[in-house]
C-alpha cells in the first residue's frame, strides 16, 4: 500500500503538467501505481497503529538532562538511561532523540524572492483582546494567508484553531484568490505537521486530502525559525495593528463583513512598505499566474456518528441540535463548521441549524411544560335573613 505522502506527491506534480511516466521515474514507482493514485480521491488508509518508541515515556528525563547539561552527549546520556531506567533500546535512538530535542544552532538569514503565485504563507494569529460573544469572553482567531510576491493577504476568523477551521480558511482564502498557488508555506502547526523524526516531516492526514485535492506542494518551516516565512509573520502583526483595534461587533458574520471593507479598501490597495509598489495591481498579476480551482469543493466540515437518544437532542460544543423524532434510536452523522451544525442519515440532510456558542442552548427551544390550572375560587352560599317585621308576625303567630 502507498502512503498518503505518495498520494499527495503524485496529485501535486501531475497538476504541475508533468506526464504519468516523469512522475514514476522521479518518486521511483510504477506507472501503474501512479494512475491509481491519480485515480483515488482520498488517499490511501494505513490500519496499523505506530509502535512508538520507549523514549517516549523517557522524553521528560532527557529534556531534564539537557536543561542541567546542554553539552551532555548521546553515550553517556545513553550509560544514565540504561542505569537508572532501565533503558535497553541502542545508541542510536538516543543520538536521534538528542538531535530533535537539543536547540540547533542560529542560522543566517537570506532573503528569497518569489515569482507570482508561486507562493501562500499561513498562519494562525491570536487577537489581542477578547471580545464578549454569546454572553462572555471568547478568544478570536485568524488564519492569515499572505502573498509575498504582491504582499496581500486575507484572513479567516475563528473562535478556535480546529483542523475544521485550518482546512475552511484555506479554502475560503483560494476562492478570493481565484486559483490556488503552486506552494503553501507553514509553521510547525500540529493542523499540518503530526510529528517530525528529525529532518522528516509526518504531514497530518486531513491536511494531506486538502493537498492531494487541490493539487499544491507544501514546506513545514524550521523548528523556531519564524523568518522562513516572514510575509505572513507580517502580515499578522499588521492585522493586529491596522484593523482590530477598537472593532464592535456582536458575532462573527459582522467581523467578517467588517474585514472585508478593510481588506478590500484598505490593506490589499496600499502602497507596499519595501517595494514600494501598489499592491492591488500585483495581486492582479498573481491571480493570472494562479492554478484553476478543482470544480469540486472541498469539504472542511467535521462530523462524527452518533445514536439519536430518545429525546432526539445531540451534542455538541455545549449545546444541543435536535433530529428528527422519525430518528430516535437511529445512527445519524452530525456535521458542523463555523457557522452551522446539521444532520444527516444515509447521506440525506434531515436538519440544519446555526452554531449557537452560547453555553446550555437547546435547538429548538423544548417544549415548556404546561402550568397547572388556577384554583377555582370558593363560593360562599349566601343565607336569605327575614326582615325585622316578618320575624315579630312569626312569635305572634307562634
Amino acid at each position: 500500500m502507498r502512503s498518503a505522502l505518495e498520494w499527495a506527491q503524485v496529485r501535486a506534480l501531475a497538476a504541475d503538467g508533468i506526464s504519468r511516466r516523469e512522475i514514476a521515474q522521479r518518486l521511483g514507482i510504477n506507472r501503474r501505481t501512479v494512475a491509481r493514485l491519480l485515480a483515488s480521491d482520498e488517499p490511501p488508509r494505513y490500519r496499523r497503529a505506530p509502535t512508538g518508541s520507549q523514549l517516549d515515556a523517557l522524553e521528560p528525563v532527557l529534556r531534564r538532562l539537557l536543561e542541567e547539561w546542554p553539552q551532555i552527549k548521546a553515550p553517556r546520556l545513553t550509560e544514565i538511561l540504561r542505569c537508572d531506567y532501565g533503558y535497553t533500546g541502542s545508541l542510536r535512538l538516543v543520538q536521534a532523540r538528542l538531535q530533535a530535542l537539543r536547540p540547533s544552532a542560529i542560522r543566517p538569514a537570506q532573503r528569497t524572492g518569489y515569482r507570482p503565485g508561486q507562493v501562500l504563507q499561513l498562519d494562525w494569529g491570536e487577537m489581542s483582546t477578547r471580545p464578549t460573544l454569546a454572553g462572555r469572553e471568547r478568544r478570536v482567531y485568524a488564519l492569515v494567508a499572505s502573498l509575498p510576491y504582491s504582499g496581500a493577504q486575507t484572513a479567516f476568523f475563528s473562535l478556535d484553531m480546529t483542523i475544521e477551521s485550518f482546512l475552511e480558511g484555506h479554502v475560503r482564502a483560494f476562492e478570493w484568490l481565484g486559483g490556488v498557488p503552486r506552494e503553501c508555506v507553514y509553521d510547525n502547526l500540529r493542523s499540518v505537521v503530526a510529528r517530525r523524526d528529525g529532518d522528516e516531516v509526518v504531514w497530518n492526514r486531513r491536511f494531506l486530502h486538502l493537498r492531494g485535492h487541490y493539487g499544491f506542494h507544501a514546506t513545514a518551516c524550521t523548528p523556531a525559525t519564524p523568518r522562513e516565512k516572514g510575509s505572513v509573520e507580517v502580515g499578522v502583526r499588521y492585522l493586529k495593528s491596522g484593523f482590530w483595534p477598537a472593532r464592535r461587533f456582536g458575532e462573527l458574520s459582522e467581523l467578517d463583513e467588517q474585514y472585508v471593507d478593510w481588506r478590500d479598501g484598505v490593506c490589499n490597495r496600499r502602497l507596499h512598505a519595501t517595494g514600494r509598489f501598489p499592491v492591488d495591481e500585483r495581486l492582479a498579476e498573481e491571480r493570472q499566474a494562479l492554478r484553476p480551482l478543482t470544480p469540486a469543493r472541498f469539504d472542511w466540515s467535521g462530523h462524527r456518528t452518533s445514536r439519536v437518544p430518545i429525546d432526539g437532542y445531540l451534542r455538541h460544543g455545549r449545546c444541543f441540535y435536535r433530529a428528527p423524532e422519525r430518528l430516535v434510536h437511529e445512527r445519524v452523522e452530525l456535521r458542523f463548521d463555523r457557522d452551522q451544525v446539521w444532520i444527516t442519515h444515509r447521506g440525506v440532510e434531515v436538519a440544519r441549524y446555526p452554531r449557537s456558542y452560547e453555553h446550555g442552548l437547546w435547538l429548538p427551544p423544548p417544549i415548556m411544560r404546561a402550568e397547572p390550572p388556577a384554583p377555582q375560587p370558593l363560593v360562599v352560599p349566601r343565607i336569605a335573613v327575614a326582615p325585622p317585621e316578618l320575624a315579630d308576625y312569626a312569635e305572634l303567630c307562634a
